[in-house]
């Protein structure tokens, strides 16, 4: 319904003017124009005069109602009303005019219609429902989120379980050569990682040399795939109830050891130079693992050291500084790839053949030598003068005497006890390409801690494999004769005055066979 403004009634044109605040409407007796609305005038004067006041109203359901309760004929009274009366009967206009009152659409309907006309503009409320649209939406990303947050959880669980076992794999096979070996050694690293083949559904594979990639077929590389189906909490509605999770890894050597020479000690003095010293291993390096301040002691300036690099842990504190290759202090701990090799003994079962009478021996007994991975024990102190050795472990269980010029072929002199004493002589040695002892010529294991001198006096060495002597200190003093020349030190500690050694770096020299190799992910 609208509200009056202003009306009129014009006799001689037969037209009313109704003024609403919506619009202005005019109603024509002989053609009404507003044919969408229906029309309520009443408040004609009853004088019969022009009328003054006409309240008009508009409503769609009037149409055609007319007067059919002839309700206006009733009460017409003046001329006006009557000339107005005629024209609603015979148009059938829209609504009745009667007087002062207003009986076009009965008051129930019309207040129905207010009613609904309110309820369709009243907006209490929207927020609540946009709220719990909205809120279904939420919950629906946030039910996501939580599943796909346990899936790359477990994906990445999955990776480090893979990396471990391809790594492992590496490793076992670098040293054991064999596939079952390293498949077993990858299994057990990836069940330490919580995938356990076998187990909830986790598939563990392990492939030597790698299936796919670009390192397939490779024998340096092993492959690493594991597979576990992981449960999901909200997917599962949608009928995912699982999700299988998977990570896959390569290790392997593709690079040789950069370190030729490893100072093992934690703590003291690990590397000790004095004099005019002198170390040349341009292709390698020198790390020493000392934590103290004093891991690294210079003594004079008139020393060399002429290194791919020297890296201490601990600091320095001598006045003099190595040159021209500066010591990096503060460096980051390596372990060494060596671990600790105990060397054959008679408790161990190591020795294959145990010599309880010789004192010394002469001449070329690589005929009686005990082979590769086998050795000989001699329990008394032997002095090997101007001898030549065969493959095989030659363990002294109370030192040994180098004379003249000794040559080992594809062995190792192994230093159980004792000590060991060079002089003015000569030695040669090649060490073994493959087997326990794989890359050491001169050995001294871990529980002899003696002095280990390798120059002292005019003698010279030439050592085609490792010094290895975890528990000592190897010590080189003089600069007579040329000095010593082995292709890598692994020691507890080193003393070096003013002397020479030259490292060519075992590791590049045997890349393919060197167990100073780095096994790295590469995949």
């Amino acid at each position: 319904m609208c509200d009056l403004v202003y009306s009129s009634y014009r006799q001689l044109s037969n037209r009313v003017y109704c003024a609403c605040r919506s619009r202005v409407v005019q109603v024509t007796f002989r053609a009404v124009r507003t044919a969408k609305h229906g029309t309520n005038v009443s408040g004609l004067d009853k004088s019969g005069a022009t009328p003054k006041l006409v309240t008009c109203c508009f409503e769609y359901h009037c149409n055609q109602m007319g007067d059919p309760a002839g309700r206006y004929r009733k009460h017409a009274k003046t001329p006006a009303q009557r000339v107005i009366r005629n024209h609603f009967n015979s148009k059938s206009l829209l609504c009745s005019v009667f007087g002062n009152t207003r009986a076009a659409i009965p008051a129930m309907r019309m207040r129905t219609i207010a009613v609904w006309k309110d309820t369709l503009r009243d907006e209490s409320g929207n927020v609540l429902v946009l709220a719990a649209v909205a809120m279904t939406g939420l919950l629906g990303f946030a039910a996501l989120a939580t599943d796909m947050g346990v899936l790359f959880r477990a994906r990445r669980n999955a990776q480090t379980a893979a990396d471990a076992a391809a790594v492992a794999g590496a490793l076992e096979y670098l040293y054991q050569g064999t596939s079952t070996s390293a498949t077993s050694a990858g299994k057990a690293a990836s069940s330490l990682n919580g995938f356990t083949d076998g187990t909830d559904g986790a598939v563990v594979t392990i492939s030597v040399p790698p299936a796919d990639g670009p390192n397939a077929g490779i024998s340096a590389y092993v492959e690493a795939v594991v597979t576990k189906p992981q449960k999901t909490f909200f997917m599962g509605m949608f009928g995912h109830k699982t999700m299988t999770v998977a990570g896959r890894a390569v290790a392997g050597t593709p690079t040789n050891g950069l370190a030729c020479m490893w100072f093992m000690a934690n703590s003291g003095t690990a590397l000790d130079l004095q004099g005019k010293y002198d170390i040349e291993a341009t292709s390698c390096g020198v790390y020493v693992n000392s934590t103290d301040a004093s891991a690294l002691s210079v003594t004079g300036a008139s020393g060399t050291m002429n290194t791919a690099f020297l890296e201490v842990v601990g600091s320095s504190t001598s006045v003099h500084a190595t040159s021209p290759t500066q010591p990096t202090l503060n460096a980051a701990p390596r372990k060494s790839p060596w671990g600790q090799i105990p060397g054959p003994t008679e408790g161990n079962g190591g020795c294959t053949t145990i010599n309880t009478a010789t004192t010394s021996i002469t001449g070329n007994v690589t005929a009686s030598a005990p082979g590769l991975n086998h050795a000989i024990c001699y329990q008394k102190a032997v002095t090997l003068n101007g001898a030549t050795l065969g493959a095989g472990v030659y363990m002294f269980e109370k030192g040994v005497t180098i004379s003249g010029t000794v040559t080992v072929n594809g062995g190792t002199i192994d230093v159980y006890g004792g000590t060991f004493s060079q002089g003015n002589a000569i030695l040669n040695i090649t060490a073994p390409t493959s087997g326990i002892y794989n890359g050491i010529a001169l050995m001294q294991p871990s529980n002899n801690t003696t002095d280990l001198h390798v120059q002292f006096g005019s003698n010279s060495q030439t050592l085609d494999g490792y010094i290895y002597a975890p528990g000592a200190r190897v010590y080189l003093q003089d600069n007579g004769g040329n000095g010593v020349t082995t292709t890598g030190i692994v020691a507890n500690s080193m003393h070096l005055g003013p002397s020479k050694i030259t490292i060519p770096s075992y590791d590049k020299a045997h890349p393919s066979t060197t167990p100073n190799r780095v096994v790295s992910l590469v995949e």
